[in-house]
């Protein structure tokens, strides 16, 4: 599939979307370089995917508390959905072209976003540093009198790597099993009792899974207790983590926020941190104005710079409900078994949006295995230096950084340990 050319791909959809504006003005203010060795459709897709990671964002932190973590995958979200419109019609495919960005791609219909995703999906998942994992798994599990197309099912497979299976009634703890297995036993129980009954058809299971290691790790040495400040008048002990390197690093003034990219081994994947100024919230500077352009930017305004980087050892969790997010975003039809154009049955409220991402940030990376050799740096003072001192709330992103394919987002506000 990764090498294959869109004619080898059987796209025969039930229905075929056109966007009546394939080039939505505002989306970008200059015409940007394709990365290297990238399909200009595949970097589009990966674009649209980021447009719909802080829409999706901006939506859940609405309906957060000030004082709640926030981490989530986009792109598994994405991809679930990318599953759904392989059946769906009529407005129920418009929603979820629009709300998912799709309809961005500039060249030629809703059909051939599969061809692309295919392509997205290679060049994400393929390996590149033995100390990085990163690993997607996507699967159907349908109830048996639901009769799917065969195209359908031939493209779910081919594509996405998905495979339907039947009876949903009692399968919570096998999609429990299969989602722990594929995360090893990072995600669990992402099904609570109850969550299908005898009125589910349909149950799409995306799961992302991601371990890396820091190309410049910590030295334990350098961690020390520290003040993390959640509000003005609020704050806890956690332990910060040190070190002073290299870095991609830019201050920007007039927008008030640092922006800094720390590389895991391999460097094609990284975390990006962005923290608001003293004088600022998170929410006044980030949450409430950051679009893929801004952002984009900011990224690519990043020039190597010796940091002095404080940042404390994290782990947030966080668990949500989509449907009503997604409903508040356009993709209401199809939630309605009155207005949900899909084959078969209406997924109405049977389709199970829930799941659970977490994050464990340390010394050594991102959910990191056994510990190795350690790069210990010294803290003497350097006056020709930054320092990114991260002791308030602040953003992160996991991308891939060729393409700026989001692959999780959030926001730590409480990093306390419990």
């Amino acid at each position: 599939m990764c090498s294959a050319k869109p004619k080898d791909l059987p796209l025969e959809p039930r229905c075929i979307y056109r966007s009546p504006d394939p080039d939505p003005e505002g989306l970008t203010l200059e015409p940007e370089a394709i990365p290297e060795s990238t399909n200009p459709r595949v970097w589009e897709l990966s674009k649209a995917n980021g447009r719909f990671a802080l829409s999706f964002y901006r939506q859940l932190a609405l309906t957060k508390t000030p004082q709640s973590n926030i981490f989530l995958s986009p792109i598994s979200i994405s991809t679930a959905f990318a599953m759904t419109k392989l059946g769906a019609c009529d407005q129920t495919l418009q929603q979820i072209m629009k709300v998912f960005e799709f309809d961005s791609i500039k060249e030629k219909t809703s059909d051939q976003v599969h061809f692309f995703f295919a392509k997205l999906i290679c060049r994400l998942f393929r390996k590149k540093d033995e100390s990085t994992e990163l690993i997607s798994a996507n699967r159907l599990f349908g109830e048996k009198s639901l009769v799917f197309n065969e195209t359908y099912q031939n493209i779910s497979e081919n594509v996405y790597g998905s495979v339907l299976q039947e009876d949903p009634e009692g399968a919570r703890a096998t999609i429990n099993d299969w989602i722990s297995n594929k995360t090893e036993n990072r995600i669990q129980d992402t099904l609570p009792p109850g969550s299908l009954d005898s009125t589910t058809v349909l149950v799409l299971v995306n799961t992302i899974y991601f371990k890396g290691q820091w190309k410049n790790k910590f030295d334990s040495h350098n961690v020390f207790a520290s003040d993390f400040h959640i509000t003005q008048s609020l704050s806890c002990s956690v332990d910060m983590m040190f070190q002073e390197t290299q870095f991609r690093y830019q201050f920007y003034p007039q927008d008030k926020v640092q922006v800094l990219e720390m590389p895991y081994s391999g460097d094609d994947i990284t975390m990006v941190l962005i923290l608001p100024s003293r004088d600022a919230t998170l929410t006044q500077v980030v949450e409430e104005n950051l679009d893929l352009t801004k952002l984009t930017k900011w990224l690519n305004g990043m020039k190597e710079t010796n940091v002095a980087l404080h940042v404390p050892r994290f782990r947030v969790e966080d668990s949500m409900s989509l449907r009503e997010k997604l409903e508040a975003m356009g993709l209401t039809d199809l939630f309605s078994p009155e207005k949900a154009s899909l084959p078969g049955q209406s997924l109405a409220t049977d389709l199970v949006l829930t799941d659970l991402f977490p994050l464990q940030v340390t010394e050594e990376g991102s959910e990191a295995a056994a510990a190795t050799g350690v790069v210990a740096v010294g803290r003497s003072i350097n006056l020709n230096r930054e320092v990114f001192l991260a002791d308030r709330p602040f953003l992160l992103l996991i991308r891939e950084s060729t393409i700026n394919a989001l692959l999780f987002i959030g926001r730590v506000v409480t990093p306390c340990s419990p």
